[in-house]
């Protein structure tokens, strides 16, 4: 986008609530097993991408991806991915946390992808309720000639 576009008070509103502030909530490395995929009758392709384990790591606490999860992917004609992951977090304290991470993954000249998400996190009630009412987005890196690993920084959008 450019800097010029105009914000929502020329359009009547009455301020602004500007540009978003981001803090990274926590930085994650997935671990994933080879995908199935296949192309489709509409041109796109279907891609599983198992996740088998990883780990996440915070200012404050550390967690273990539990194995089982998954990225449900669509490869579109341009070479990029519709993603869509999901997969368990276990906590240092053996909290369970679900995390719902959905965006696009983009190819780069030198094999990489670089992605942008929209995540959530699904927590139990407690100490970590907060983190369920977070408006978060992510950045992923899933590096070239790497095929177990993607690596994720979630951010918050703070209101």
């Amino acid at each position: 986008m450019n800097a010029d576009c105009p914000d929502i008070t020329s359009l009547g509103a009455s301020l602004s609530p500007g540009q978003p502030r981001l803090t990274r909530v926590c930085s994650i490395r997935a671990e994933i097993a080879p995908p199935t995929e296949f192309d489709t009758t509409r041109g796109t392709g279907r891609a599983l991408f198992p996740i088998t384990g990883g780990e996440v790591v915070s200012a404050t606490w550390r967690a273990e991806i539990l194995p089982g999860g998954a990225d449900f992917a669509r490869r579109l004609a341009d070479g990029t991915y519709e993603v869509e992951a999901r997969y368990f977090l276990e906590l240092e304290d053996g909290t369970v946390l679900m995390v719902h991470n959905a965006g696009r993954m983009v190819p780069q000249p030198d094999g990489s992808y670089f992605g942008r998400t929209r995540a959530e996190l699904e927590v139990p009630a407690g100490d970590n309720a907060r983190w369920g009412d977070m408006v978060l987005f992510g950045t992923a890196f899933a590096p070239a000639g790497d095929e177990q690993n993607v690596f994720i920084e979630l951010w918050h959008a703070e209101i």
